[in-house]
């Protein structure tokens, strides 16, 4: 008994009780909204902020895009050009193309990367640069340039129907440059740095960021953004179904390199069909071009072949989240910044309706 009185007075002093100012210990209660847990709330919440990472990322890239383009004009017409000389210097095929090169490098890039880092990511968490398993390579490839044959023909049966509808959708992609150099520099411009940034950016942080509530859902949003980025309606539809086979490449791969790779090929065709000699007939153009769709279909079939032992390539895991998907699809699409670049996109794509 006398020693819990020594210890009163050491805690208390000599009266042995709490004096009235002693700290009480406090019970904090977090509150959750109605119809959600303790874990979808909190699922909730982290799919904003990544949400409003990302999409922050995306208008910063936008008005990047514009800031390089307003920048261009400003310091051309300081050298003391006329407005008729900057626009026609801005307009050539070849200025045109080291442009594109030139804003696609930065705009996929550093707004990224300063905007992932600042919310404390690490680049090398989200991104996978290691060389994928060889087993995996070709068949993967394979599915990828078949998947982006099957788009095509897709879209561009869509696209039919809504011109015999009436619709008018045209988008001008300018004058290429001629002669070797001017090739060499389209291939670049369309075949090497848009896949090497725009994977990095869209498979690699956007989806990197979108794994840890669930592949599935990662698959999904970022194909929609990677469709929406692009623009224009012709291009969303394509750019989305894309989107789906290269994050599908880039989760089961492991790496980030078949996808640049599938991206490059499918670039590759394009350039090559602008480059064709324009004497060639195009009913001629038209035949190479569908017997080109029908090769890579069937090297899809050669895919599904080489994979025939490993049924497990083509499930997707389990997402750990307790939200269901649409709960999850609608928290992202609802987010502030994610919002806001919708609405830029779209209003930038009905420019192109004549």
């Amino acid at each position: 008994m006398n020693d819990n009185n020594d210890l009163n007075r050491e805690t208390f002093g000599e009266g042995g009780e709490a004096p009235p100012y002693a700290p009480q210990s406090q019970n904090y209660v977090t509150y959750i909204p109605y119809g959600f847990t303790p874990k979808t709330f909190e699922e909730r919440r982290s799919i904003k902020k990544t949400a409003n990472i990302i999409g922050g990322s995306l208008l910063i890239m936008t008005a990047a895009a514009a800031l390089i383009s307003f920048s261009a004009t400003i310091i051309l017409s300081l050298l003391g050009l006329s407005s008729e000389t900057v626009y026609n210097i801005l307009k050539d095929a070849a200025v045109n193309q080291f442009f594109q090169i030139t804003a696609s490098t930065l705009i996929f890039t550093l707004p990224f990367i300063i905007i992932f880092k600042c919310a404390g990511y690490r680049i090398n968490d989200l991104i996978s640069f290691s060389k994928p398993k060889k087993e995996m390579i070709s068949p993967l490839f394979l599915m990828g340039i078949s998947f982006c044959a099957f788009s095509n023909i897709a879209v561009s049966f869509a696209g039919s129907i809504f011109e015999q509808l009436g619709f008018n959708y045209e988008i001008d992609m300018g004058d290429y440059p001629t002669g070797f150099f001017g090739f060499l520099l389209t291939l670049i411009a369309t075949a090497v740095i848009p896949p090497l940034v725009e994977e990095f950016a869209c498979r690699g942080l956007i989806l990197g960021a979108l794994r840890k509530f669930g592949d599935g859902f990662a698959i999904i949003v970022s194909s929609v953004i990677f469709g929406i980025m692009h623009g224009n309606f012709q291009q969303m539809p394509f750019a989305f179904l894309v989107g789906l086979v290269l994050a599908f490449i880039t989760i089961k791969s492991g790496s980030l390199w078949i996808a640049v790779a599938v991206h490059s090929f499918n670039n590759l065709i394009s350039v090559v069909f602008n480059y064709l000699p324009k004497n060639i007939p195009n009913m001629v153009e038209n035949a190479f071009y569908i017997l080109l769709l029908a090769v890579l279909m069937v090297l899809g079939l050669i895919s599904l072949f080489l994979l025939r032992n490993k049924s497990e390539i083509f499930a997707i895991e389990k997402s750990k989240t307790e939200s269901k998907e649409s709960q999850k699809c609608k928290w992202f699409f609802s987010s502030a910044t994610i919002i806001i670049f919708i609405i830029i996109s779209f209003l930038e794509s009905l420019v192109y309706f004549s």
